[in-house]
């Protein structure tokens, strides 16, 4: 609260904090706007998958689509949403899906004949590790790919940054700690597209912080000296 915050902006978020801070890369934006048949989004552990799928069913939501997310945790191989009446689908950790499941979604998926030149019928937009780009050929189905390493830019970094701070701010004009431009290259340059790494990273800062105000690059890499050095 010293800081002007109503906890560490950093700290482990809940499913609907996910929804409310996600910024979408630019380009998911893009496809969401062009528009898509199936949509697959790629990435390693930590690159934002998950706040990325809650993004869009979010947005999906306000487009008054009727939208249902699921999230396969290890271990398990099946999902168990009902498709029945959904517009699109988001499942969320795709590859663990064993290989009947993966052909029963994907014949859940199949879209409807034409009518009047729209295409009907259930919209996939899964996260995966794996590309599935080989499984949807097979099916006669299209697939968008956004790979979010790609899509990690600086701009993104600093509007998804911003408005965590905001989100968390006692005063969300004017929150009591802010991240300079160089703060926020150098945290793109150090961590990428690793949104879980560079979190982990900036709650530690924010534990330690003592006084309201900006933080730089200067401060961001004596902190990550000192806590090399604890560690």
């Amino acid at each position: 609260h010293a800081l002007g915050f109503r906890c560490n902006p950093f700290r482990v978020l809940t499913d609907d904090e996910w929804t409310d801070i996600a910024v979408l890369p630019g380009a998911v934006e893009s496809v969401v706007t062009a528009g898509f048949v199936h949509l697959q989004v790629l990435g390693a552990l930590g690159r934002g998958k998950t706040t990325t799928l809650l993004g869009l069913a979010a947005r999906f939501r306000q487009d008054g689509k009727r939208v249902a997310y699921e999230y396969l945790p290890e271990g398990q191989s099946q999902f168990h949403t009902s498709l029945s009446g959904l517009d699109i689908f988001l499942l969320d950790e795709t590859q663990r899906l064993s290989r009947s499941e993966r052909d029963r979604l994907l014949s859940a998926a199949q879209t409807l004949p034409k009518v009047c030149n729209l295409r009907e019928g259930l919209q996939l937009v899964l996260s995966s590790h794996d590309d599935l780009t080989p499984l949807f050929a097979q099916h006669g189905q299209s697939l968008t790919t956004v790979h979010l390493d790609e899509a990690a830019t600086p701009e993104h970094l600093s509007a998804a940054l911003a408005r965590r701070l905001s989100y968390f701010a006692l005063d969300k004009n004017a929150p009591g700690v802010i991240l300079t431009p160089d703060a926020v290259r150098y945290l793109h340059e150090t961590f990428g597209g690793n949104l879980r790494a560079m979190q982990y990273f900036l709650y530690e800062i924010f534990q330690r912080l003592k006084r309201k105000g900006a933080i730089t690059e200067e401060h961001l890499r004596a902190e990550a000296a000192q806590l090399l050095t604890s560690n």
